[in-house]
């Protein structure tokens, strides 16, 4: 009888658990507009006296911050403050952000540091060029599909083969939603994307908009983010694309380095036109 009673009250406590991610991830897709209460409960099929239980213990500790006037709510600025410690919690932010200046500040484009989580790739930081230019991710701690775009390409492709498979098999229904996507597609890409050690994308996801992305690979360890920088479409011509991929490149090997002080020199440099690492031969 102890041990049924004890299942049972695990199994609560893990229904409860999921539903409130399930709300941090539903107010999270909606964005700033917010949600009512009686959305969020149709939208996860939640009676309302559980969203209402969930809602109120989030916004106890706040996590979730309900607006006074029109009584939606929308993610608290606890999670903002939990997501930049998360970020910084292996360093890479803090190791990648005068890249992404010198970077933006040579090149006039946005760019982006992206960083595994999960079957996502997450926006862990983000420096605007000299001119606005929006992106799949949105805003820091925005999220995309491992696979999508040539960030979460160039992170997915140095995985090991098994663990990108995986990866790809259950996001496969959420390529669907993107334009000329598909895990068949996908798989046919991360090949060219290992060969040439960077991944590119002109006008197929977004039209008018191109990107380049060079994975972060630490010696003797999958990929754990990638810098990506994206642009208008004609300011990636085949002669800029070399010259990005040059000044990509070189932060990169910085940002790897100092991730691996003491590990001394690599067996081989990147090449300047694609080719993979020698140190870095998994996936």
């Amino acid at each position: 009888m102890q041990e049924t009673r004890e299942a049972n009250e695990t199994t609560t406590g893990t229904q409860l658990l999921d539903r409130a991610v399930a709300v941090l991830r539903y107010l999270g897709d909606v964005g700033q507009q917010g949600a009512s209460m009686a959305e969020i409960g149709d939208a996860l099929a939640l009676k309302q006296s559980t969203a209402h239980r969930i809602v109120t213990a989030l916004q106890r500790h706040g996590l979730v911050d309900r607006e006074l006037h029109t009584k939606r709510y929308r993610l608290g600025l606890t999670l903002f403050a939990m997501g930049a410690t998360a970020a910084d919690g292996t360093g890479l932010r803090r190791l990648a952000r005068p890249a992404l200046v010198r970077l933006s500040a040579e090149t006039g484009d946005t760019l982006f540091l992206m960083a595994r989580a999960g079957f996502n790739a997450v926006c862990v930081d983000r420096q605007e060029g000299t001119y606005f230019l929006d992106s799949l991710t949105g805003y820091v701690g925005g999220q995309i599909p491992l696979g999508v775009g040539p960030a979460s390409l160039a992170i997915l492709a140095f995985l090991p083969d098994d663990e990108a498979e995986a990866i790809i098999n259950a996001n496969a229904a959420r390529y669907e939603m993107y334009k000329h996507l598909s895990a068949d597609r996908i798989r046919q890409i991360l090949p060219q994307v290992r060969e040439q050690g960077y991944a590119v994308d002109q006008d197929e996801l977004v039209a008018g908009i191109a990107a380049m992305a060079v994975p972060i690979l630490p010696q003797g360890r999958d990929a754990v983010a990638a810098i990506a920088i994206n642009m208008t479409s004609p300011r990636l011509p085949p002669q800029r694309l070399q010259e990005l991929l040059t000044l990509l490149q070189k932060e990169v090997r910085e940002i790897e380095d100092s991730l691996n002080p003491l590990e001394g020199h690599r067996v081989a440099p990147l090449n300047t036109f694609g080719g993979m690492r020698a140190s870095n031969s998994n996936g």
